[in-house]
Parts: C-alpha cells; structure tokens; sequence
C-alpha cells in the first residue's frame, strides 16, 4: 500500500532522504556537511508554504520524495513553481510511485491555488507525458540538458 505525506510530518526520514541524494547527485552535493544537507531538508518540511516536499511510503518503508518549489536553479521566474527532486529508491522503483509523486505534487499544486505547474527532467519525461504534461523547450544547464514541461492543472 502506497501512501503520501509532508515531510513536515515524517521529520524522521531526513537522514534517509540526505543519503539518497548524496548518493544519486554526489558531484552537486560533494561540498554539502550532513549538517548542511539536514538543515536544507528541513526548509521543506512545510504544509503551506513553498517549498513543500512531499514523501511516498511503501507498505510503512520510505520509498520516495519530491518537492514543489519557486523554481530551481537558474530557471526564469515565470516557470514557476516547480516540481522537482523527484526520487525513488531502487528497491521501490517499476512499481507506479514516481508517477503517484508527480500526481501528489500536481494536486499540491492546486491546493495551493496555482493553475499551472513546470518541470524540468532528464529522466521522468515518460511519466510527465503520460500525465498530460505539455513539452516547452530544452534548457541547456552547465552540465546537462534537461527538458522542461508544463502542466495545466
């Protein structure tokens, strides 16, 4: 069974979710202390405010977050906000929760009275067509070039 919450309620995956993207985006977060990487968990861990991460849960085992966010980083103002951090964890991956994230963000949105929500990606745009989301450009980033989306919610 799949469930969705605010981090703001599940304070105690913080150390969890910190190893994860310490894993997955080491070059970005290689000069991050723990101590730093918490403390910016912590910024999301909100209700009603952006940013407001979200985590999936998995028959009770943490298995996979995103947020919803201003915009991230070098993205102009106007694509926001933003859907982003999307990550699930290896043992729980192929089983439909990236895609329920997206849509818990997507409601999220809305909840919080936006009409349209963007997204960035190199790896999610599957799930992002799937779900109606509407391709916009490719954006050339230092590193990568990932493909922004937007959604009319």
């Amino acid at each position: 069974m799949l469930t969705i919450g605010f981090l703001a309620d599940h304070l105690d995956t913080i150390p969890t979710l910190t190893k994860w993207f310490r894993d997955q985006w080491s070059d970005y977060y290689s000069d991050w202390s723990q101590a730093e990487m918490e403390q910016d968990f912590l910024e999301d861990a909100s209700h009603n405010r952006l940013p407001i991460r979200l985590v999936a849960f998995e028959s009770g085992e943490l298995a996979g977050t995103i947020i919803l966010r201003e915009n991230g980083d070098g993205m102009p103002p106007e694509f926001q906000p933003e859907l982003g951090g999307l990550f699930v964890a290896e043992s729980h991956r192929g089983r439909g929760i990236a895609t329920e994230l997206v849509r818990a963000g997507m409601r999220l949105a809305l909840d919080q009275g936006y009409e349209t929500v963007y997204a960035t990606t190199v790896s999610a745009a599957g799930i992002l067509e799937h779900l109606g989301w509407e391709f916009i450009k490719t954006v050339v980033y230092e590193d990568s070039q990932p493909a922004l989306y937007r959604c009319k919610l």
